[in-house]
């Protein structure tokens, strides 16, 4: 699995800056769990990219590569306990998260914990 870094503007900012709205093709996680979270995105044509992990009580925001059209995105976690990972599912509806550098700025967060599989992902609205 490739991991692009051409396009990627990341900036990673303590959770209280979730509150402010984002920009057009910018796209947010907030880790509000007890671990830490990143995003997984995809691409027909350019293949799977990581962005970098966001640490409990952070926010990352990144910008959208501007190349390849849509890019699918999920969350993956990582234990607190060990290195190993897990994708998380969404809550609510499940949808997919479908973004592109022209797409409005959206924002997530991950929460719950480690135990027992009680993690998952939201959207938040973006005001």
């Amino acid at each position: 699995m490739a991991v692009l870094a051409a396009g990627l503007g990341a900036a990673v900012v303590p959770a209280g800056s979730a509150s402010a709205a984002i920009g057009t093709g910018r796209i947010q996680l907030c880790s509000q769990g007890n671990y830490a979270s990143r995003w997984f995105y995809e691409n027909a044509q350019y293949g799977n990219a990581y962005a970098g992990w966001v640490n409990p009580g952070e926010c990352q925001t990144l910008t959208v590569p501007n190349y390849g059209n849509l890019w699918k995105f999920s969350v993956q976690g990582r234990y607190n306990t060990s290195a190993d990972t897990f994708l998380m599912p969404t809550a609510g509806n499940g949808a997919e998260v479908w973004m592109s550098s022209t797409t409005s700025g959206r924002k997530f967060a991950s929460l719950g914990t480690t135990a027992a599989n009680s993690h998952y992902w939201i959207e938040y609205p973006n005001d």
